[in-house]
């Protein structure tokens, strides 16, 4: 039976022997693992949906923002969760967890947080074509050595494990062709999904776009790979390529200058956020999608009768004109939201007060805001107000419970155009 001290209120640790402070090392660490065992499955909750209620993409931006961390760690805690909890598909049905009994050993307090990440490390390699008992035994064994071995120990078991369920290794890649191929799939919501291969010339050009497009900005803490998973980083850096090509002079759109896309929604349901839009005349968005459009683009009024047909159209007039893009180049330097560091080709204009409740596209209610940042303002409890004519911002309250303001402090700092 293993012994127990409780330090008393009079007792400071000088006080104790060295025995009883490894004693009391060993309850405080029990105590701590069964503590981040309680995180995780607070994180895995929110992954079901809660982060994007609240305006994130991914759960793990929205714990690197409350921690006010950025780096492996918050990833690795992300990680830790997912894989220890359940989850669930999208009508509600339980996805069981990747290492479920990983996830007991840890809420029980009987193995750490590095023995959870070399067991996960382990089932990870495991062929998805092994069978379920076999994968159960493996998870079973690993837990079972963590609850009194070492993390070392427990990589050697792994190992052995490996090379029994899999003793040939994995299969060879196959080399593509050395061809260009681009196969896409729209779907009935308007999303489209891709798939494809570029030769080595090709593949070399667009990564090379790509590439510092999807990396995070120099000392900016609040754009990093954490907040953002690979595949949607890459996914906003391709639309940032886009975004850019289609402003070129010469690219072949209809306007010959930025893309257009036809919007239409009823005024009312615009101003209130409800009902649905229609884009291209084809998908249906949301309100508020709606709006995030509306902030920068051009308007075209038109005139509809009573059956939905229209009877006049009147001529495109862009909101933020290229003047009004100049000056909030110079005044904000880029994205405005606290600690972002994108340069202004690579920002949107967002109005302070929405241009559907009346706000004016003048520049003291106009600010650039970077697109990813652009969609947290719209989605999540973020505030936004002018302060001496600086853009001013205020986090929700689940991030910061004074709801303190912030800014950004980077705009003194000159960026690249």
């Amino acid at each position: 039976m293993s012994e127990t001290l409780s330090l008393a209120p009079q007792q400071e640790l000088w006080q104790l022997s060295a025995r009883e402070l490894a004693v009391l090392l060993r309850e405080e660490m029990v105590r701590w693992w069964r503590q981040e065992a309680r995180l995780h499955r607070i994180i895995a909750h929110l992954d079901n949906g809660g982060a994007r209620n609240l305006g994130y993409t991914s759960v793990t931006g929205l714990v690197a923002d409350i921690a006010r961390c950025s780096g492996p760690e918050v990833k690795k805690l992300v990680k830790r969760a997912l894989v220890t909890n359940p989850s669930h598909s999208i009508d509600g049905t339980e996805i069981p967890a990747a290492a479920p009994l990983a996830g007991d050993a840890a809420r029980e307090g009987e193995i750490s947080p590095e023995h959870v990440d070399k067991i996960v490390r382990v089932l990870e390699k495991i062929p998805a074509t092994t069978p379920v008992e076999d994968r159960e035994f493996a998870e079973r064994s690993l837990v079972e050595l963590a609850r009194k071995a070492g993390t070392s120990q427990i990589s050697k078991l792994g190992k052995e494990i490996l090379g029994h369920l899999d003793p040939d290794g994995p299969e060879p890649r196959d080399t593509p062709d050395p061809t260009r191929a681009l196969h896409f799939h729209q779907r009935k919501d308007g999303s489209a999904k891709f798939d494809g291969y570029l030769d080595p010339i090709s593949a070399a050009k667009t990564l090379a776009l790509l590439d510092p497009l999807a990396q995070s900005q120099p000392n900016d803490p609040s754009d990093d790979p954490l907040r953002r998973g690979r595949a949607e980083r890459y996914g906003d850096a391709f639309m940032e390529m886009v975004a850019l090509a289609a402003s070129h002079p010469e690219s072949p759109n209809r306007s010959g200058g930025r893309a257009d896309l036809i919007v239409t929604i009823p005024l009312a349901d615009l101003k209130a956020e409800l009902g649905k839009a229609c884009l291209d005349m084809v998908t249906d968005i949301t309100a508020s999608e709606a709006r995030i459009l509306a902030c920068d683009c051009k308007i075209i009024p038109m005139m509809l009768d009573g059956k939905g047909q229209p009877l006049e159209v009147g001529r495109a007039k862009r909101l933020v004109t290229d003047a009004i893009r100049y000056i909030l180049a110079v005044r904000d330097k880029g994205c405005a939201f606290p600690n972002c560091s994108r340069s202004p080709r690579h920002c949107e204009a967002h109005h302070v007060v929405a241009w559907a409740h009346g706000g004016l596209t003048e520049v003291g209610n106009l600010v650039l805001l970077c697109a990813h940042h652009h969609r947290l303002l719209h989605r999540s409890d973020w505030t936004l107000r002018m302060v001496n004519e600086l853009p001013e911002f205020t986090p929700p309250e689940f991030i910061d419970p004074w709801r303190r303001s912030r800014s950004n402090r980077h705009t003194a700092q000159p960026r690249a155009a």
